[in-house]
C-alpha cells in the first residue's frame, strides 16, 4: 500500500491496500508512482512448550498502514487441554473483520491439533490442504501417497456418502 509522507495524501490510493500474489520486494503506487509498503502475511509458533499440543491461536488483523501496526487481535483457545500448551500467532493484513479472524484462528487451531507435525522450520503457515504427488516416484511410494490421499478424501466434508455413490459438493 502507498503510505508515504503526509504530502502524499493527495493521491487517491493513499493508504489503500492491494493484494499482491508472488510479488517481489518493491511496490509502486499505480497512480502517483511513489514507493509503497509491502506487508506480508506470516505466522509462527511462539517459543515454549516443546511437544505440548497447541492450545491457543492468535490472529492479529485489521492492519493500519499509516500507523504500521495491527489494530485488533482474535484469540481462540481449546480449554479442554489441561496445563500448558503451545501458541501459534498469525499476522494477516488480508483479514479485516473479527468474524473472519475468529474463523481463521479456529481453523488453524483445528489443523494444528489434527496434524501436529506440520510445522517445520521452513514453513511458517500450516497448509494442510496441499498434497505433492509426483509421477516420478517409485510405484510403491506413489501407491502409499495415493492411499494416504484417499483416506484424507474420505474424511473430507466435500464428499457426501449416499449409499454406494459419492457425490462431490459444490462450494
Amino acid at each position: 500500500m502507498h503510505v508515504g509522507s503526509r504530502d502524499d495524501e493527495t493521491c487517491d490510493d493513499y493508504a489503500k491496500g492491494v493484494f499482491l500474489l508472488n510479488h517481489g520486494d518493491k511496490f509502486y503506487c499505480p497512480r502517483c508512482r511513489k514507493k509503497g509498503l509491502i506487508v506480508k502475511e506470516h505466522g509462527f509458533q511462539e517459543a515454549g512448550h516443546g511437544d505440548a499440543p497447541f492450545k491457543e491461536v492468535r490472529v492479529e488483523f485489521n492492519y493500519d498502514a499509516v500507523a504500521k501496526r495491527f489494530r485488533d487481535i482474535a484469540i481462540v483457545r481449546d480449554e479442554s487441554i489441561w496445563g500448558t500448551g503451545n501458541k501459534y500467532i498469525l499476522l494477516s493484513p488480508l483479514i479485516k473483520t473479527e468474524k473472519r479472524a475468529l474463523k481463521v484462528a479456529e481453523s488453524i487451531l483445528a489443523n494444528l491439533q489434527r496434524y501436529s507435525d506440520i510445522l517445520t522450520e521452513d514453513s511458517d503457515i500450516p497448509r494442510t490442504t496441499e498434497y505433492l504427488i509426483t509421477f516420478d516416484d517409485e510405484l510403491s511410494e506413489f501407491s502409499r501417497k495415493m492411499k494416504l490421499l484417499g483416506k484424507e478424501w474420505e474424511k473430507s466434508t466435500l464428499v457426501v456418502q449416499s449409499g454406494q455413490d459419492e457425490v462431490l459438493l459444490d462450494n
